[in-house]
C-alpha cells in the first residue's frame, strides 16, 4: 500500500510467513521479496515499513485472538 500511495514502481511483493511450535510459543518467520524494486533508498523505507504495520506490531507484542463463531 505504501509503495502504491508513493507511486514506486515493485511489480511485485511477496510475503512467506511461517510459524513453528513445539507445544508452545515458537518461532515466526518472514520472508519478503520485492520483484522489480525500486532503488536502495526506497526499498529500504519498504522494508522499514514493513516492521512497523499492524500486524507485526500485534505479533511482536504478543496479542491475544480471541474468536467467535459467526453463524449465519
Amino acid at each position: 500500500m505504501h509503495a502504491e500511495r508513493e507511486k514506486w514502481p515493485p511489480e511485485a511483493v511477496r510475503v512467506r510467513l511461517g510459524y513453528e511450535t513445539n507445544g508452545s510459543r515458537g518461532p515466526t518467520s518472514r520472508k519478503v521479496s520485492l520483484t522489480g524494486a525500486p532503488a536502495d533508498a526506497r526499498r529500504a523505507r519498504l522494508l522499514d515499513v514493513r516492521d512497523h504495520t499492524p500486524v507485526t506490531l500485534a505479533l511482536r507484542a504478543g496479542v491475544a485472538i480471541d474468536t467467535t463463531e459467526d453463524r449465519v
